[in-house]
């Protein structure tokens, strides 16, 4: 059955594929390293990867999956997550 598949199994399978294949949310949370709770969080906030619906089922383009994570800056440490943030969020006067 696919849902035993090892976390190590899904990301080499995610690797592997072609551009525009479909994975499932079991996949994308063993690539975020997150909870299936967290992926439906950010999809139904609209903060997520975005999805297709395909009835019941939703499905994930590989492409898609990547152009997400490329949006985000890998940092080395929090403090300098932080001093990013705090040079990029723009100050409110007042």
């Amino acid at each position: 059955m696919k849902n035993n598949l090892s976390r190590f199994t899904r990301i080499a399978e995610f690797e592997s594929a072609p551009d525009n294949a479909l994975f499932n949310q079991e996949t994308l949370a063993a690539i975020r390293d997150c909870s299936l709770a967290t992926i439906e969080r950010d999809r139904w906030a609209g903060t997520g990867v975005p999805f297709i619906k395909m009835g019941r089922a939703v499905r994930y383009r590989k492409s898609d999956i990547c152009a997400w994570l490329a949006r985000y800056t890998p940092f080395q440490s929090t403090t300098q997550a932080h001093i990013a943030q705090s040079v990029c969020t723009p100050k409110q006067e007042g």
